[in-house]
């Protein structure tokens, strides 16, 4: 049984939604209340409500990463409910602090308070159609020998490539995934049962609910927007401090643009040049590009070095 006073903060974490949903209905179930709750202490920006709400509805978040996220957007404002049943809703928001707009896609577990099963949120590029996809026997099917094929051919260690793929096919063999036909919950899962293969937190299968509009080279406002939102996030750099005992501490979420963020990294690792230890926090960082990699290990090698 859930203790009172839990679903007294639940209560608590419902209040001061109304005024930034008055034009949008939320209806009044399970999966409704969960979207006014988490919209509710993301957009406080309040580190304590954000707690309360991974305590108590969303332990799969982090506290950091919402946080964090709360600070790159400015929070959300909700747009429009685009489906809804009694325990999965899908959603449009728009970032309070950039011209971005995003489809939310969340299931929840009923109880007292309801809980949140699978959450996605994805930004919406230009000329993106939205669909209604249904996960049956033979889509999960083609999902899951897709991942088979990609992980043998692109995996780094072939014999981890070939143990998780063992372990999706065992797992669709004793029905494991019959149940499940919401796109993001099958992606969820099948990024869960590799994981617990491979301990690769990196490796994970992603659903889009919208097609992508065929691929262009980006124009010059392209640029010039996407590095107006590197400016604005500090090309992912979220923390860089002088610890006790003369320890560097160095946050960024996100290997960024090397051409256009090195200017930042010049001034990251400046300013703990003089440390005798580094501790870089990657905990949120979600990866990006190669050349960002090879631009902040040059900071710790004094010759050329190779992983192997």
């Amino acid at each position: 049984m859930i203790p009172k006073m839990l679903c007294r903060l639940f209560a608590l974490l419902l209040v001061a939604v109304g005024c930034g949903l008055a034009q949008v209905t939320v209806p009044d179930t399970p999966a409704g209340h969960t979207l006014q709750a988490w919209l509710a202490a993301f957009n406080s920006g309040d580190r304590a409500r954000i707690e309360t709400y991974v305590k108590t509805v969303d332990q799969s978040q982090s506290v950091d990463g919402m946080t964090s996220f709360r600070n790159q957007t400015g929070g959300f404002e909700l747009l429009s409910i685009e489906s809804s049943e009694p325990l999965h809703i899908r959603f449009r928001v728009k970032e309070k602090g950039g011209p971005t707009t995003a489809l939310g896609n969340l299931l929840v577990k009923d109880g007292q308070p309801p809980t949140v099963g699978t959450f996605g949120l994805r930004a919406l590029p230009p000329g993106a159609v939205l669909e209604n996809v249904s996960m049956d026997a033979a889509e999960r099917k083609k999902v899951i020998d897709g991942v088979d094929i990609d992980l043998k051919e692109y995996y780094v260690e072939p014999a981890a490539a070939q143990q998780m793929a063992d372990a999706l096919k065992a797992h669709e063999s004793k029905g494991d995934y019959d149940a499940i036909s919401d796109g993001d919950a099958f992606a969820a899962r099948l990024t869960n049962d590799m994981q617990e293969v491979s301990h690769d937190r990196h490796l994970r299968v992603d659903f889009s609910p919208f097609k992508m509009p065929p691929l262009t080279e980006p124009t010059p406002e392209d640029e010039a927007r996407f590095h107006h939102q590197m400016e604005h996030d500090n090309c992912a750099f979220d923390k860089v401090e002088i610890l006790p005992n003369n320890i560097g501490y160095v946050k960024f979420d996100g290997f960024m643009d090397a051409s256009f963020c090195g200017p930042t990294v010049v001034a990251a690792m400046g300013f703990v040049v003089h440390a005798d230890a580094i501790i870089f926090d990657l905990q949120e960082n979600g990866g990006g590009q190669p050349a960002m990699v090879t631009l902040i290990a040059s900071y710790l090698f004094d010759q050329p070095t190779r992983r192997t």
